[in-house]
């Protein structure tokens, strides 16, 4: 090194008891051109030993050693020299432990995970070393001539400050200047604290100083401090100072060496954020995995339990009818489950998308009137649906699948956490927004609880021995979707009184005269039965298709993939309807519908997909299909879509 406080061949003193470990550290640095004598301990006495008889210039220690710790190689060495840097070694990024270390004196800690930053470590210690050297050098010819006091303190990189006995600045460098923003006229003279140091410590440095007047002693001298500093311009930065007491004239001065250490701390942050930032990932991870074993497992236990038990020879058609029951509620159950995790996962990847079309705001909420009322009935609930007095109808412009979700979503929440009472839900007008509510009169949410309950797997209850099933994700799709709309949700609960969900979106009105219906494509009479093509690669999905078809009078052909239907849209002029699955080989049904529609435009064509995502039905829309239906297929869904179309 270019000084004969620092030899040109550093001594670096290794504190590690897994040799492995000591090896890849040394030819890492060797491999960054660092010259370097070393000497490797692993006890408390060798190590002792080696900082008199080795003189290191560097010490660099493992955290967590069998017989004494990295936090106690670091005190040793700042009581034998505190002028020697310290670097910790740990295998985890534990930010009590690195808080602690530097507080302690370390110059630096580095992951062995990540030990490439270690020679960028060593070289910054060894700078530091030197500066310090240099500023050290700069102290005393502060007192020995004003000339070599004016030339190192303005080649100086850190700022060098002197306040005199009344705590007023005497002496302020170029440094000085570029860190805090003060010319060296507008700072000599003027109070120190006041100056450069936020009003919140102003006591503290009142509190003190008398001391420091005295005796020079005080709780910043000797010792290296991370302070927060005001600049001229009122922002903020954080500060190294080392302070020393200099007596002059049988007074007590001050010299402070200053470091910007902003960026520093903004690094360490940063970092701290990033370790919280994956710990959370890490929970959200687990609670996603336990969640999904729970939630599809179990409806899957019921699925195959009961269709193993249906079987059975020796079974009852009333136990049949049970059992058929259990199978078609968990199969509900898992769909809604999965569903779940498809809407979250569109929504925090940003893939949603709001599709707006014009329909009735009133039909829709009776509809999820009629929907729900089964299953107040069931609990002898009461259910109620509340309208302004606007008229008969409301048309608004935008996403109908999206309303349907997020009422879903918080009407069966109503109904599972309501064992006696009302739920009511519906809107009032305010200006250009609608506001939504659903209200209960069930059990309630603890007020700790509140803040959190629009948290991804977030409930009430995460025991295992919660009174209500579900995956936690139902409040956070609704809060996902409500804003996708531009809205907001919130709610207001007590305890063992009920709650209630409140939302508001932005609303544009449509007159129902601009409305028009889609054409429904004509169809030419045919004598006999109608014939329905399924394009599908699945033979059990078009077993299906094909079985609740030929019940309802239709005559069914099949095509495996999208070339084939292609072929036999052309071959077979009896067609009535395709229904074109969207995923298959060779061709796909996006593909396979633009085909056919540019020979026979008024053949209907029903888009089947089992991804079911938001844009598949604009997307089948622009491919030329003239409606979507998603898996799983209900029949009672199947029969409504192709009846728009076809007679039997």
């Amino acid at each position: 090194m270019p000084t004969r406080d620092l030899k040109e061949k550093i001594r670096i003193l290794f504190a590690e008891d897994v040799l492995i470990h000591h090896r890849m550290s040394v030819e890492i640095l060797r491999k960054e051109n660092i010259i370097f004598d070393f000497a490797l301990v692993e006890t408390r006495e060798d190590f002792i030993a080696a900082l008199g008889d080795f003189n290191p210039d560097l010490v660099i220690t493992d955290y967590q050693m069998p017989s004494f710790t990295g936090m106690e190689a670091l005190q040793l060495t700042l009581a034998y020299d505190p002028s020697i840097p310290v670097i910790i070694l740990t295998a985890s990024i534990s930010e009590d432990v690195a808080v602690e270390c530097m507080r302690l004196g370390a110059t630096n800690y580095v992951l062995k995970e990540n030990l490439i930053r270690l020679p960028f470590s060593v070289n910054e210690a060894i700078k530091k070393k030197l500066a310090q050297i240099e500023n050290n050098k700069a102290i005393l010819a502060l007192m020995e001539s004003e000339s070599k006091l004016h030339t190192i303190t303005t080649a100086a990189g850190d700022a060098i400050v002197m306040m005199d006995n009344q705590g007023l600045i005497s002496f302020w460098n170029p440094a000085a200047t570029l860190i805090f923003g003060y010319t060296e006229q507008e700072a000599i003279g003027k109070a120190l604290h006041t100056l450069i140091t936020p009003p919140e410590f102003y006591q503290q440095f009142a509190d003190n100083f008398p001391k420091f007047q005295v005796t020079g002693q005080g709780n910043a001298i000797g010792q290296t401090q991370e302070l927060e500093a005001m600049r001229k311009d009122g922002s903020r930065l954080y500060i190294s100072l080392n302070l020393s007491a200099v007596k002059i004239k049988s007074q007590w001065h001050a010299v402070g060496l200053i470091a910007d250490i902003t960026t520093r701390k903004k690094a360490a942050r940063e970092l701290i954020a990033a370790k919280q930032k994956a710990e959370s990932s890490d929970r959200l991870k687990s609670a996603f995995i336990n969640n999904i074993s729970h939630e599809v497992r179990t409806p899957l236990n019921g699925i195959i339990g009961f269709a193993d038990l249906v079987t059975k020879p020796d079974i009852s058609d009333e136990e049949k009818l049970s059992f058929i029951t259990m199978i078609k509620a968990s199969s509900k159950r898992l769909l809604d489950t999965m569903t779940s995790y498809m809407d979250i996962s569109m929504i925090v990847t940003g893939n949603m998308q709001v599709q707006q079309k014009p329909f009735d705001l009133h039909h829709f909420l009776k509809r999820m009137f009629d929907q729900h009322i089964p299953m107040c009935d069931i609990k002898n609930l009461k259910l109620n649906l509340q309208l302004p007095n606007l008229s008969d109808s409301l048309v608004i412009n935008d996403d109908k699948s999206i309303y349907t979700k997020v009422f879903s979503h918080l009407l069966d929440n109503a109904v599972k956490f309501t064992r006696e009472g009302a739920i009511s839900f519906g809107y009032t007008r305010q200006g250009d927004q609608n506001h939504f509510f659903v209200t209960d009169t069930g059990v309630g949410i603890r007020d700790e609880i509140q803040p959190v309950i629009f948290e991804q797997f977030m409930q009430e209850e995460e025991t295992n021995t919660r009174a209500f099933d579900g995956s936690g994700l139902g409040l956070s799709i609704v809060q996902g979707l409500v804003r996708l709309l531009g809205g907001e949700v919130g709610l207001a609960s007590e305890k063992g009184r009920g709650t209630t969900f409140f939302f508001h979106i932005p609303c544009e009105e449509v007159f129902e005269k601009n409305i028009q219906a889609a054409p429904i494509p004509s169809q030419e009479k045919r004598a006999g039965k109608p014939v329905i093509l399924v394009a599908e690669d699945d033979e059990a999905n078009y077993l299906f298709l094909k079985t609740v078809l030929r019940r309802l009078g239709y005559e069914v052909i099949w095509a495996s993939d999208g070339h084939v239907a292609v072929q036999m849209a052309e071959e077979h002029p009896e067609l009535s309807l395709i229904l074109m699955d969207i995923k298959m080989p060779e061709m796909d049904g996006f593909t396979a519908t633009k085909l056919i529609k540019s020979t026979r435009p008024d053949l209907p064509i029903i888009a089947v997909t089992a991804f079911a995502m938001s844009g598949d039905e604009q997307k089948a829309t622009d491919a030329g299909c003239n409606d979507y239906i998603a898996k799983p297929i209900m029949e009672d869904r199947l029969i409504q879509k192709i009846s728009s179309f076809l007679k039997p």
